[in-house]
Formats: C-alpha cells, structure tokens, sequence
C-alpha cells in the first residue's frame, strides 16, 4: 500500500504495519490516510527532551533528536521545527558548550530532517506570540552567525523556510548526498514575507545567482546543486555524514582554542555579517503569520 502523510512525503507498508506500531503502550492520535489505513502517532509531553548535547574531542556535539510522535498541538516532533521548546533547548546547549571552552561546534539531526522550518502549527494556535517567536528565532540565528568558535552543520535531512535559515548560519556545512533532501525557502508560496534580518543572513551565505530562485521563486535544491553553489562543503553518504562532520569541525579547533582566539573569531564575525547581525532580532516585522496561505501542517493551501 502506498499513501501520502501530512508532509506530503510517501510512506510505504502495510496497515498491519501501521496497527502494530499502534499496539505501544502510549498514547496515540491519528490521521486518516485512504485505504481504510491510518498513518498514527503517540502524544508526547510538550516538555520533553529534544536535544542531546556532548563534547567529543573539544568539539560540542548538538543532536536534534527524532522520537515519533507529536506535540499537543499536532507538530510532529521528528520535523525540528523552530517552536519556543526547540529554540530554549539549543540556547542551553550553545551556553553550556561556551561555558565548557568548547574549540568548535558540531549541529546535526536524526531522521530525514534537519529542520522544517517555524513551527507554524504552534504558531497559528498562538498568533499573538508570533513576533516574539520570530524574535527569539532570529537572535538564535544571530548566536549561531557570530558564535565565537567555528560552527559545522551535519545536515541530515530536509533543510527548509527557517530551517534553510538556521542551516545557513553556520560557518560550514555538510548535507547528506544519498537522499532527495531539500533545500527551500518557500515565502511565496504561502504568503510569508521574510523580515529584514533573515534576507540579510541569507544574502551573506549564498552567491548572488542563487537570491532571485531562492527568495522568489521558492526553487528546489538537492545537495549536489548546493555543492555546485558551494553552500554546502561535501555530500556524503548518510552513513558517513556525522564523522565526515566531526573530522571537519576537529581540523577547525585551532581557531577556537581559547578565550582570545575565540573572542577574536566572535568579532571578526560581527564584522563579516555586519547587516545581517545588526538587522537579526532587530528589525522584526509581521512576517504574515496570521493571513499566511498554509494549511495546518504548514504546506501550501
């Protein structure tokens, strides 16, 4: 049986396969699907746990974690998407790798993606906290843009809207070449107008023929076009992409060997991301969230 779930990605199995999953102790909501078959998934606490962060080898390891399941207001966990919960975890994380004296750092993710983006099903159940979400995402993205030690994204699946955003603040990136991954940032197809400080980022970190299909057009990229653009440095296969990730972020430790080299990286940063920086977190507008052209699960009506 084939079928279609709410990404609009294509599941394969069988509905004894579905229902057995259902049988777990937890939990569970569900979707309907065609077919008499439902595609279902457990209930989780909307605290929980979403990342793990470790030091190997001087470098800060952050892994975006992908347990099935959804959060209380339909959000699949396993999508990464930028929510309040997500944005205080990794804050955490970058805090207690700089209290750690971390020498780099080293993002990636479980499962096919890395992140999908805001969170727009939290933020249509909440539309008056949109513009202090939007804030806090774009300061985020500004930590990550100056952070004071070199910064390696591992990018494990879909990269896409904020997620595209978040991917492309760190200094270097890698993006997993075995899969039909995405890269798109899609504003105008769901009446979203990005705010000053995320078009300055992503003007910083793409060649200028890539800024009319990426911001207008909503373009498509798989890895191997990226590489051609040179916003990612090396596709590997999925089984290889965390160490290929790691050895890179391990020859990039002398730049983060102490204090002074890492304060000297924070302001070299500021300086090269100068606009961005400035318009991050800063000049926040409405992006539209409130008339936006999405449907629930965040694609296109």
């Amino acid at each position: 049986l084939s079928y279609v779930a709410a990404t609009g990605h294509e599941w394969r199995g069988s509905c004894a396969m579905s229902m057995a999953k259902a049988s777990l102790a937890r939990a569970w909501t569900g979707f309907r699907l065609g077919q008499g078959c439902w595609r279902r998934f457990s209930s989780v606490r909307d605290d929980m746990d979403l990342i793990t962060t470790q030091i190997i080898d001087d470098v800060a390891v952050v892994r975006f974690l992908s347990p099935e399941g959804q959060f209380s207001w339909g959000t699949r966990v396993w999508e990464h998407r930028i929510n309040p919960s997500l944005i205080k975890q990794v804050n955490k994380s970058l805090d207690a790798a700089e209290d750690a004296g971390a020498q780099a750092l080293l993002v990636t993710g479980d499962g096919k993606f890395f992140c999908n983006g805001m969170d727009l099903q939290y933020i249509s159940a909440n539309v008056l906290q949109s513009t202090q979400i939007q804030t806090d995402a774009e300061k985020l993205m500004r930590r990550i843009l100056t952070l004071g030690m070199p910064t390696v994204a591992a990018l494990n699946g879909h990269i896409t809207a904020a997620g595209a955003m978040l991917g492309l603040s760190f200094d270097k990136r890698l993006m997993v070449g075995d899969s039909k991954s995405l890269f798109f940032v899609p504003g105008i197809d769901i009446g979203l107008v990005y705010s000053a400080g995320m078009t300055e980022l992503m003007k910083s970190k793409m060649p200028l023929a890539m800024w009319t299909d990426v911001l207008c057009m909503g373009k498509r990229y798989q890895s191997d076009e990226l590489r051609k653009y040179g916003i990612v440095e090396a596709t590997p296969p999925a089984g290889e992409l965390f160490d290929a990730a790691l050895e890179l972020a391990k020859s990039l430790r002398s730049k983060g060997k102490d204090e002074k080299t890492r304060d000297t990286m924070r302001g070299i940063k500021k300086n090269l991301y100068k606009d961005a920086a400035a318009a991050l977190g800063s000049e926040v507008e409405d992006m539209g969230f409130a008339t936006g052209t999405f449907s629930a699960t965040g694609r296109p009506k």
